[in-house]
């Protein structure tokens, strides 16, 4: 596998590429749908409807259990009794994935910029990134309320180039799904792909990633 050149800034991915989050998502939906009288959902579907933010996951979620759409009322009723939980839940079943701190450590000794980008709410990440012992490793966080527009859309990728003044060929998105890929790709960077996390259970290199990588680990020899 052949080494990027060049490289000065790494964006990454959160959910499915540092951390497994799913336990503790699922943990915050089926509080939710005991609250509103609903059955509950499992690890396997929940990891379906990651990575197009909260909204988005908590939608999935109502149609899976009532198998029709719901309401705006109910979505927007939904989404803030699954935000009081997953504050709640945020670090009880979550892990990271293997040699996921030792490998940024190793990165930022090496004198990477490195971004955070993900489409999770940015008021969860602070403490969620320092529970795991990893906030340190990042020079710039972008949630996905944080800007105008994410992923897919190139907008965070794009803001976090002209915050460290990094042109797109010295940058490389690395995410585990089609939208991290995506907003990469629309921003003209250098993309590598997981194929650990989630993809909302599709193969990742359906996408065309520039590079492909099994374990993260493996990064240290692209980079």
């Amino acid at each position: 596998m052949s080494q990027l050149t060049d490289i000065k800034l790494i964006c990454f991915d959160l959910d499915g590429t540092l951390v497994n989050s799913v336990p503790d998502l699922r943990l915050s939906l089926n509080a939710m749908l005991d609250e509103l009288s609903l059955p509950h959902v499992n690890d396997l579907v929940v990891k379906t409807w990651v990575g197009d933010g909260i909204a988005k996951m908590v939608e999935r979620c109502l149609l899976h259990v009532n198998g029709s759409e719901s309401s705006q009322e109910l979505l927007t009723s939904a989404v803030s009794i699954f935000e009081r939980y997953y504050q709640q839940f945020l670090n009880t079943e979550s892990g990271l994935y293997p040699a996921v701190k030792s490998t940024l450590f190793k990165l930022q000794d090496k004198g990477y910029k490195i971004a955070l980008i993900t489409n999770k709410a940015e008021k969860f990440l602070p403490e969620l990134l320092a529970y795991f012992g990893i906030d340190r490793c990042f020079d710039l966080f972008l949630g996905g309320d944080t800007l105008a527009r994410n992923k897919p859309d190139p907008m965070q990728v794009e803001y976090a180039c002209e915050h460290f003044n990094i042109s797109a060929l010295q940058t490389v998105m690395v995410g585990d799904s089609r939208n991290d890929i995506l907003a990469g790709q629309n921003a003209k960077v250098s993309t590598i792909a997981l194929t650990y996390g989630y993809n909302f259970g599709e193969p990742i290199a359906q996408i065309n990633p520039d590079y492909i990588v099994n374990h993260f680990d493996e990064l240290l020899t692209l980079l």
